[in-house]
């Protein structure tokens, strides 16, 4: 019975040693930068299928920058999806492993959404 006792205590004490931290997940900074091109444009901005932004945006000549939308994000891989005036949509996959900023170019002559990733803020001058 000693044996018995003592192989399941040793068995559960393995598993529990194997077994993986599922602690809180890091947070960092993450920016969207609404960039070139967009001229009275309804803009919407998703991370994960959550809503980051939905407004109307005009890039600045003198910044090349419509907005700037600062929020926080989990370590791992996730999805942005930008849909402008509700008719072109461009959804693509991300890895965060630190603060990230995506900026954001659209052309509207090839209706195209391109991204720019950076691990620091865009300068803007």
């Amino acid at each position: 019975m000693k044996k018995i006792i003592l192989s399941v205590f040793l068995v559960s004490t393995l598993f529990t040693a194997c077994r993986k931290n599922n602690g809180p997940a890091a947070e960092y900074a993450l920016g969207v930068d609404l960039q070139s091109n967009f001229k009275e444009d309804h803009v919407q901005v998703f991370i994960d299928d959550q809503s980051l932004f939905n407004s109307l945006a005009s890039t600045s000549d003198a910044f090349s920058l419509a907005s700037s939308i600062g929020t926080t994000n989990t370590e791992g891989r996730h999805t942005i999806k930008v849909i402008v005036n509700d008719s072109i949509t461009v959804t693509q996959d991300f890895e965060q492993h630190g603060n990230l900023y995506i900026g954001v170019a659209y052309d509207k002559l090839t209706k195209n959404i391109r991204f720019n990733y950076s691990p620091t803020r865009f300068d803007y001058e």
